[in-house]
C-alpha cells in the first residue's frame, strides 16, 4: 500500500478487532494524535460513526431495533467509512462484533490490513468493570459481578475466535493504562506495522 498525496486516492486502512475493551479506540486514537501535515494518520471509531449515522446511541439501537438492525448498519458504515478517500492511512476501531460474519471479514481481509488486538484476560476484564455498563450492550447484564462478567467474557471469545483468527495479524494491547505505556504501545505498533501504511518516520 502506498499513502501517496492524492486526496482521493483509495487509501491504505488498518481495522482493529478484538474483543470488548481490547483497546481498539485507545490505540486508534493515540496512534491518530502521531499524525502532522507531512504524514496524515485519520481514526475512525466504527460505534461512534454508527450513532452518528442514526442519531442515537448504540445501547438504544439494541434496546429499540435489536442486533440484527445494528449489524446492518455497521456493515454499511463500515463500507462507508473505508472507502472515503483522504490522504494517508486509516485507522478503523471496529466494534466486537464487526468480523463476526463473512461479509464484513472478507470484506476487510481484501480491503485494508486486519489486526487482532488482544489484552490479557485480567485486563479487559478491568476494563470492562470500569467502563459504564451502557457502552457494552452484550455483557451490559452482568456488569455489576465479576465472576459472571468473566465467565460471559470467556464464552463471547470462545464464539468470535473462528472470526478473529483469520485477521492479518495479532498485537498485544494489554498496556494501555497510563500515557507512558500508550506511548510505548505505539512505537511497537509502528514498528510493526507502520511500514505498511509508509509510517516509518513517525514516532510518539
Amino acid at each position: 500500500m502506498s499513502t501517496g498525496a492524492c486526496s482521493n486516492c483509495r487509501r491504505p486502512v488498518v481495522f482493529l478487532i478484538g474483543l470488548p475493551a481490547c483497546g481498539k479506540t485507545t490505540l486508534g486514537q493515540a496512534l491518530a494524535r502521531l499524525s502532522t501535515p507531512e504524514t496524515p494518520i485519520s481514526f475512525t471509531d466504527l460505534d461512534s460513526a454508527v450513532e452518528a449515522g442514526e442519531g442515537i446511541s448504540i445501547s438504544r439501537i439494541f434496546a429499540e431495533m435489536g442486533e440484527p438492525y445494528f449489524r446492518h448498519a455497521e456493515s454499511r458504515v463500515l463500507r462507508l467509512v473505508a472507502e472515503t478517500p483522504g490522504r494517508g492511512p486509516l485507522i478503523v476501531a471496529c466494534g466486537g462484533g464487526t468480523p463476526c460474519n463473512e461479509e464484513n471479514i472478507a470484506y476487510m481481509l481484501e480491503r485494508g490490513h486486519v489486526v487482532e488486538l488482544q489484552a490479557s484476560r485480567e485486563a479487559t476484564l478491568r476494563r470492562l468493570l470500569e467502563a459504564p455498563p451502557e457502552q457494552r450492550p452484550l455483557v451490559s447484564r452482568v456488569h455489576g459481578d465479576p465472576d459472571l462478567l468473566g465467565r460471559e467474557l470467556d464464552a463471547l471469545a470462545q464464539r468470535r475466535a473462528p472470526w478473529y483468527g483469520r485477521a492479518h495479524s495479532t498485537f498485544d494491547s494489554t498496556r494501555l493504562e497510563t500515557p507512558r505505556q500508550v506511548a510505548s504501545t505505539c512505537r511497537e505498533f509502528i514498528r510493526r506495522f507502520g511500514p505498511l501504511l509508509g509510517l516509518q518516520g513517525t514516532q510518539p
